[in-house]
């Protein structure tokens, strides 16, 4: 059945693109080949809603929101105030806000703007704040389906050791980060905190970009109409950088895709047609030719096979993926317990469980999240060597892979046990006491009654008071070693169903991956199968044809393959198509 692809009206680059596209699904459909016309189908959707997600994330209170809010032109975020839910700003003509839902779990916000209108969408993430780890477990989920990140720090001081690596897990994820130094305008010497972050950077070896910004400058500017203002505020440079660079990188990509489609599908056309008309041209090559193509059908069909290199490759490295990140985590894991066991032996941890409680549930998501971005960038390195066992035929279209959030994977992992021993009443420290005073002064007072004394004298109470204090920093001694026993055991019994859970949910999405790549890469085995198969029976069809329907077939075949080679001619000068 036929699926019509409706045009529309675009400009640049991306009318050039979607009219090669609707003239290739034209052939593609005429060749009976629905497999490659849905691929055209899908390519044409990028292409027309090429939206570019662009995350706007930093630690609490250095004024993501109101870069957000000074970008967009406008109050976008001031509802998001206090929240935990990433707020969606896109282009309307006419301004509206959506509340969060129980479906979508965000806010989504329109308003009129330049930058929005070429496919922009910020997306203000939720601050992170100290140990607050479901925020930053949020960030990571945005940014690894990000197309480019923001990371926001105020000028008020440079980069801590946190940020830095957390930087790093950013630039893992997505490789376009920028960083902005905002509220330049309350700190003189922020020149002297953009240098020092830049050190920072290189010292790590993140070679990302910072731009000053001030957002309470824009706002003043806009209320103003001060033009000036609006320069020194840097958000007009911030604005370019993002066209020049991020925008103008993301059209490229989206080219390179298309490129890439056009040239795979038709590469598999020109085969049937150029098998067609070679045979129909000379016919006393047919066997050669009809060989030579048989040849080139077993080649596809291994490809398909359980035998095939590319699925050696993919099995072989989704299991060392597997123990790979189970490895990584229980590393992390075990310096974790190594880290919380030396705490715990510094003092009683009873009293400062809480704090001890808050602090090791923040190392672990920490551990998770970084385990979490190995995995995704392990996977996608998984795909590349796949890809480049298809590099031979000229194919390579890697899958986007995407893994879910990270926290949610700690969501069944049972709380940290309570100390026993800390409910222990201090009553029975001062009984215990009690008892070791009373002791002292009865074997004392025994012995010096023998001299004649009372038996409560001096001696026995002196006797009484050291045994009693003896046996108090005992107790307390020896309850402290109890509850740093419990303690250990308590932190043992954590990590274990840290492991249980978290291990099992990655072998899940792991498997996931596998199954995403394993169903991509199979299909386009079989495309190259089924064309491989048309080239063979177009050939065969046409060393049988009758001499007087040859030249008909051969115009035929010559006009198909003419308009394959010009799509190709035209299609590579997308790279310097107007954007």
């Amino acid at each position: 059945m036929s699926v019509s692809i409706k045009s529309t009206a675009r400009t640049g680059s991306a009318a050039v693109m979607t009219s090669l596209l609707d003239e290739l699904y034209a052939l593609t459909y005429a060749a009976d080949r629905p497999d490659l016309a849905d691929r055209l189908v899908h390519a044409r959707a990028r292409v027309n809603d090429p939206t570019l997600r662009i995350v706007v994330t930093g630690q609490t209170g250095q004024g993501m929101s109101s870069l957000v809010d000074a970008i967009a032109g406008a109050p976008v975020t001031s509802e998001g105030a206090e929240r935990s839910l990433p707020v969606l700003v896109s282009h309307s003509a006419t301004p509206y806000s959506r509340p969060s839902t129980s479906q979508t779990s965000r806010i989504e916000v329109g308003v009129p703007n330049p930058l929005l209108a070429q496919g922009v969408t910020l997306i203000d993430a939720p601050g992170i704040y100290g140990a607050d780890t479901a925020a930053a477990a949020t960030v990571l989920e945005l940014v690894a389906s990000a197309d480019a990140v923001l990371f926001v720090s105020d000028a008020s001081q440079e980069y801590t050791a946190p940020e830095v690596e957390f930087i790093g897990q950013l630039r893992q994820l997505c490789p376009t980060v920028v960083g902005v130094v905002t509220k330049i305008d309350l700190y003189e010497r922020w020149s002297d905190i953009q240098r020092a972050n830049r050190a920072h950077l290189d010292t790590a070896g993140l070679d990302i970009p910072l731009l000053p910004v001030s957002a309470m400058l824009a706002q003043a500017a806009q209320a103003d109409q001060d033009t000036n203002l609006t320069v020194e505020s840097g958000v007009p440079q911030l604005v370019d950088f993002l066209r020049q660079h991020v925008i103008a990188n993301a059209n490229a990509v989206l080219r390179a895709s298309v490129i890439n489609d056009i040239q795979i599908i038709t590469d598999q056309l020109m085969m049937t047609a150029t098998a067609e008309l070679e045979a129909l041209r000379d016919p006393t090559q047919g066997t050669a030719l009809v060989e030579e193509l048989q040849r080139a059908v077993a080649a596809s069909n291994l490809l398909r096979a359980q035998s095939a290199r590319w699925q050696l490759v993919l099995g072989d490295g989704i299991v060392e993926l597997i123990a790979e990140v189970e490895h990584d985590l229980r590393h992390r894991l075990r310096g974790v317990v190594r880290e919380a066991e030396a705490d715990i032996m510094k003092s009683d941890p009873a009293p400062r469980w809480d704090a001890f409680d808050t602090w090791l549930q923040g190392r672990i998501a920490q551990s998770v999240q970084a385990n979490f971005v190995l995995a995704h960038a392990r996977a996608n390195e998984l795909a590349e060597r796949v890809a480049d066992q298809f590099a031979a035929q000229s194919v390579r279209a890697i899958p986007q892979l995407h893994l879910d959030d990270p926290s949610a994977a700690l969501a069944e992992v049972q709380a940290l046990e309570d100390l026993e021993s800390r409910k222990a009443a201090l009553g029975q420290l001062l009984l215990n006491t009690i008892r070791g005073s009373y002791g002292g002064i009865l074997m004392v007072g025994v012995l010096t009654s023998v001299a004649g004394l009372a038996l409560l004298n001096p001696w026995s109470i002196g006797a009484g008071v050291l045994l009693g204090a003896n046996t108090f920093w005992e107790e307390r001694k020896a309850r402290t070693a109890r509850r740093q026993s419990e303690a250990k055991v308590a932190v043992a019994r954590l990590m274990d169903d840290v492991l249980f859970q978290v291990g099992d949910e990655s072998k899940y999405r792991l498997r996931e991956v596998h199954r995403t790549l394993r169903d991509h890469f199979t299909e386009i085995a079989s495309e190259m199968a089924r064309s491989a198969d048309d080239a063979l029976r177009a050939a065969q069809e046409a060393s049988y044809a009758h001499s007087s329907a040859r030249d008909a077939q051969a115009v035929k075949a010559q006009a198909s393959l003419g308009q394959l080679h010009q799509l190709r001619a035209r299609a590579a000068t997308l790279h310097y198509a107007a954007r």
